[in-house]
């Protein structure tokens, strides 16, 4: 019998020791992969890549990279020689994650321009390397998620992490705990401290085989994940959201899989429950899919690729248009390139909206739509350079700084790239011109001269033209041919536009003078720096006050008239006329309010009103009502707003009769609050003195120290901070410790700082959280024992 000679490939791995067991588990796994189709040497050292060729004689070497979790880089030399081996690059992390900028480094200074990912959202995150990138899909091992005949004993079960990354897990696992009985496997984490309880290999896969129903999601970025390959192949029924990378996969709703949402969850599972029958042969396809198409023995896209390439004519390249199809060789002049998936996830989506506003000038729109995206992405670099972009359009400088400092230092001094990503090293320079530091920004120009990109070219070409007073544009400087991907592909901009655009920018932080020299350099004297930023405007309110208007006219009108003298209503009939209009004309006139709340935000008294269905003051309420709590804070108290009414509400529904502070400044609506709860022993308001703003968080601060004094409490059981009431920072010290704490408006800077110290915090626990909800909001609770790691 003749032997099959595999071709060998050289696979430099990162060292994983430190990686905890379940992770090893899958990097091991792609070496299994690989060795089905190639003869695999893998080199997880620092090593010399002419030395490894001169040992190995590979046929194909493939370099790992962008790793996030608990990784050591290796540091591989010489990895221009033997030019005629092929070179993939190979991206094993997340599409969104800040790794890429590292990834992006690496892969220019070891000369390589072909890259596979293991995610199908890859190129929608990063579309510059699109026409160079391949998927190479996560898959799993059948010999260990198969069929055991472990009898079905677990009708629903929850397993794989739940934080903000999740938020169809967060809505799903909630709903399926209080309706069905249910088997948890809490997520340790990555940290391989952490990790020590949980399950994984054939332990998880056996307990996913006596499981009925098992959920699982791609996250924000609605990619296509393990789980659901791991969920069918061990035979268990994938209930799941529906994307576009589960349907490139083959999977088809009540054919081989279930999609649902909050809205029809519910419903399919009491369905499937009632008729086992239809349960089991969904099941049943869900099992043939995996393990006919998705196992390991089906996932040679390299093996692919290096077979193309042998026979690649000139003329010809090489084109994948599915993941989870054949590559194929195309002509180059036919214009067809690699066709990847658009999945169109959560933190893309606020990506691209806050793009909208931003260019459009309304910068404090896409603040909140950037600090929602990071919400989901607390690490994705996208949202922290726009954020960056609208500081300095608002002329703060430093806050610019402040924001495009974060992935930078994570790419130079984590990551360990060798250099930084061009966009943000540019707009770093210009955050410093821009507060004056010429001579600092000078400096950094002329760190990393290799890298190279047309915003950074350009910031060069602007700071040396402000320290050597150079007077033509063509001799300092020219549009580079080839130049480093990037991650924030920018509005294209002819020279002359870029530079008007720099000279608003240093306007508008207060350097006119060197964006005058500027001007004067680029455009001729008949030529003047204009700015046409749209002015917009905010909902028009008058078609509201002429509908309610109306209404209410109406309203009048429908009344008897003996009630009615001149025009006003006879006080004997005033009692009358309340049970009159509440019963005849105000429950009839709900839906019209309704609708006109619908489209015009919320007006009506809080027992009216449809923010009753508000999420979260829905949660709000019942937590305040529910929970065993006697002291409740709310910082941000207004007369009519939402979040006070849910909570006043909860407070009197409680049967402990809790006490409720209420704080905030002066304004008219707490004033208001204040007259009507004055005889109200269940609700004392305190007012934040201050004699000007700069001193609202010392104030504040005050304030709170003086209601534990005066009611002699140490800490309170529940405190939901309202910043939008509130124009000041508030420091979570002062309220660190309660049991629960409710953050409103997480996608304001006020709340922004104070969402993401409490999702690190290993005293706290994340129980509800939604950050596409207006301005996003969130609820921790206290752990009652200190974790120790």
């Amino acid at each position: 019998m003749q032997t099959i000679t595999k071709p060998k490939l050289v696979f430099f791995q990162w060292k994983h020791e430190r990686a905890p067991d379940f992770m090893k588990l899958h990097l091991q796994l792609h070496v299994k992969c690989l060795s089905e189709f190639f003869d695999v040497i893998v080199i997880n050292e620092d090593c010399d890549y002419q030395q490894i060729c001169d040992q190995y004689q590979p046929d194909l070497t493939l370099f790992e990279s962008g790793v996030k979790y608990i990784a050591q880089k290796i540091n591989i030399k010489n990895t221009s020689a033997y030019p005629e081996i092929p070179k993939l690059g190979f991206h094993n992390g997340d599409s969104w994650c800040d790794c890429r900028a590292g990834f992006l480094s690496d892969m220019e200074h070891w000369d390589i321009e072909t890259f596979f990912s293991i995610c199908t959202t890859t190129a929608e995150h990063t579309p510059e390397i699109a026409k160079n990138l391949f998927v190479w899909p996560n898959f799993i091992d059948a010999d260990i998620y198969r069929d055991y005949n472990q009898p079905k004993i677990i009708p629903t079960m929850l397993t794989g992490s739940t934080y903000y990354l999740y938020p169809w897990r967060q809505q799903i696992y909630k709903i399926i705990s209080q309706y069905y009985p249910s088997l948890t496997f809490p997520h340790g984490g990555y940290e391989k401290s952490s990790t020590s309880r949980m399950i994984y290999g054939e332990q998880y896969a056996r307990s996913i085989n006596a499981s009925w129903f098992v959920p699982t999601c791609g996250s924000v970025a609605k990619e296509i994940v393990r789980k659901h390959f791991e969920i069918p192949g061990s035979k268990s029924c994938l209930l799941t959201e529906k994307t576009p990378s589960l349907e490139a996969a083959g999977f088809v709703d009540m054919e081989n899989c279930v999609f649902v949402d909050k809205h029809d969850l519910l419903d399919k599972l009491d369905y499937l429950f009632q008729n086992l029958d239809v349960l089991e042969r969904i099941t049943n396809a869900g099992y043939q899919l995996v393990h006919s198409q998705h196992t390991l023995k089906q996932r040679d896209q390299i093996f692919q690729w290096f077979n193309l390439h042998q026979n690649l004519k000139p003329n010809q390249k090489i084109v994948q248009k599915n993941p989870f199809e054949p590559l194929t060789i195309v002509e180059k002049s036919s214009g067809i390139e690699n066709s990847h998936l658009i999945c169109n996830g959560l933190s893309i989506d606020l990506l691209r909206k806050g793009d909208e506003k931003l260019w459009k000038g309304q910068y404090q729109e896409a603040e909140t739509l950037y600090l929602r995206c990071l919400n989901y992405t607390v690490c994705m670099p996208e949202p922290k350079l726009r954020l960056a972009l609208c500081k300095l359009y608002q002329g703060d400088a430093a806050a610019a700084q402040h924001w495009i400092v974060q992935p930078i230092k994570y790419t130079l001094e984590d990551y360990k790239a060798i250099d930084p990503e061009p966009v943000e090293w540019a707009y770093f320079i210009i955050s410093l011109l821009c507060q004056g530091k010429l001579n600092e920004a000078k400096q950094r120009a002329q760190q990393f001269p290799s890298l190279s990109h047309p915003e950074l070219d350009r910031t060069r070409w602007a700071i040396n033209s402000l320290t050597n007073k150079a007077d033509k544009v063509g001799s300092s400087y020219h549009e580079q041919s080839k130049y480093r991907y990037s991650l924030h592909p920018l509005p294209k901009r002819d020279f002359k536009d870029w530079i008007e655009n720099l000279c608003i920018i240093l306007k508008k932080c207060n350097q006119p003078n060197w964006a005058e020299n500027l001007s004067k350099l680029v455009y001729s004297e008949s030529e003047v720096l204009h700015n046409n930023q749209k002015k917009t405007f905010s909902i028009n309110t008058k078609f509201l006050i002429k509908s309610l208007t109306n209404i209410y006219r109406k309203l009048f009108t429908k009344l008897p008239q003996p009630w009615k003298q001149k025009n006003k209503l006879r006080p004997d009939y005033l009692i009358k006329v309340r049970r009159f209009v509440y019963f005849k004309l105000i429950i009839p006139s709900t839906k019209v309010l309704h609708a006109l709340e619908t489209r015009f935000g919320y007006f009506l008294p809080y027992r009216f009103s449809l923010m009753k269905n508000d999420e979260f003051l829905h949660d709000i309420q019942k937590m305040v009502r529910e929970e065993d709590i006697k002291t409740a804070l709310l910082i941000g108290a207004a007369a009519g707003d939402g979040n006070t009414e849910a909570f006043l509400t909860g407070i009197w529904e409680n049967q402990n009769k809790p006490t409720a502070f209420c704080i905030n400044t002066s304004t008219p609506q707490f004033i208001k609050l204040q007259n009507r709860y004055a005889n109200d022993s269940l609700v004392k308001c305190y007012d934040i003195a201050s004699s000007s703003q700069g001193h609202l968080p010392d104030a504040l601060e005050n304030t709170i120290k003086k209601i534990h004094q005066d009611n002699q409490i140490n800490c309170f059981d529940l405190v939901l901070i309202d910043s939008s009431e509130v124009n000041t920072s508030i420091e979570l010290d002062q309220v660190y410790g309660t049991m629960f704490i409710l953050l409103d408006d997480i996608s304001t800077f006020e709340n922004y700082q104070n969402h993401h110290r409490l999702i690190t915090d290993s005293n706290y626990t994340l129980i509800s959280q939604n950050p596409s909800l207006r301005n996003g909001y969130a609820i921790f609770k206290k752990l009652k024992h200190e974790i120790i790691y």
